[in-house]
């Protein structure tokens, strides 16, 4: 599938209807707004993919992963 063709499950796009209420800037018909929201669900993973590797003592994936969350959480600035 292309990543810019996404189907949304019935429930998403509940979710995303009533974020929509809640959060100003927030369209869910806007491609800008999902593209941030998948942004945010891929920082979202990392942390936690980060957290597992580091109980794990994967101190070489925790720094790459790190990295990766740090440019991208800019980026969105």
């Amino acid at each position: 599938m292309a990543p810019d063709v996404i189907t949304l499950t019935q429930q998403h796009q509940q979710l995303l209807t009533r974020l929509s209420q809640l959060v100003e800037d927030l369209d869910p018909e806007r491609p800008e707004s999902l593209q941030r929201i998948f942004g945010l669900g891929l920082i979202a993973l990392t942390m936690q993919v980060t957290n597992k590797a580091r109980s794990e003592e994967k101190d070489e994936l925790v720094e790459e992963l790190g990295e990766l969350a740090k440019e991208m959480v800019e980026a969105e600035q």
